[in-house]
C-alpha cells in the first residue's frame, strides 16, 4: 500500500543566512497510510509544528520533498493549492483560528475558498457542525460569544467542512 502523504529528506531552516539561522527539520522521512491515525509528539521546539505546516503547504521546504498521493506538492502551484484543501490542519489552539462575524461564516470560509456552490457549502457547514456537536442555533452567533469548548469545536468544524 502506498502512503497518502509523505516527506522525503525534508529540511527546514528558519532565518537562513542570518545570525538567527536555526535548523528546525533535518532529513525527516515521514509516511501516513490510508486509515492510519497518527500523533506527533515531542518536546517544545522539537519541530512538530514545523513538520505539520509542511504537510499542507503552509511552509515550503528548504530542501527535500512533501508528497501527496505520490506527487510533490511544490512541483506545481495547482498541487500546492490542492494540498491545502486535502490536508486539514487544526492548530494547537484552534480557537485562535476563528475570525468571522458568525460561526456559520467561519465554518464556511474554507469551502467558500474552494469555489464550491452555495448549496454545497451549506451542506458541508451543517454536516460539520453536527459532527462536532455544535447546535444549529449557535451558527448565527459570533464565534467570540462561544465557550472555550464550543470555539474549539467550531474551529475543528471549519477544517472538517473542507472534507480533507
Amino acid at each position: 500500500m502506498d502512503p497518502i502523504l509523505q516527506t522525503e529528506k525534508l529540511c527546514h531552516t528558519y532565518s537562513s543566512g542570518t545570525p538567527f539561522q536555526h535548523d528546525a527539520l533535518i532529513d525527516v522521512d515521514f509516511a501516513a497510510y490510508p486509515g492510519e491515525y497518527l500523533g506527533v509528539i515531542g518536546r517544545t521546539g522539537s519541530g512538530k509544528s514545523t513538520l505539520i505546516q509542511h504537510l499542507n503547504g503552509l511552509l515550503k521546504p528548504t530542501s527535500g520533498r512533501v508528497l501527496l498521493n505520490g506527487q510533490d506538492i511544490w512541483s506545481d502551484k495547482a498541487l500546492t493549492r490542492n494540498a491545502r484543501f486535502q490536508v486539514g490542519l487544526v492548530f494547537q489552539f484552534p480557537e485562535y483560528q476563528l475570525f468571522a462575524e458568525t460561526v456559520y461564516k467561519d465554518i464556511a470560509f474554507g469551502p467558500k475558498n474552494m469555489g464550491l456552490e452555495d448549496g454545497e457549502i451549506d451542506r458541508r457547514v451543517r454536516k460539520a457542525a453536527e459532527f462536532v456537536g455544535l447546535e444549529e442555533a449557535l451558527l448565527d452567533k459570533s464565534p467570540f460569544d462561544l465557550s472555550g469548548g464550543q470555539k474549539r469545536r467550531a474551529a475543528i468544524a471549519g477544517v472538517i467542512a473542507m472534507e480533507p
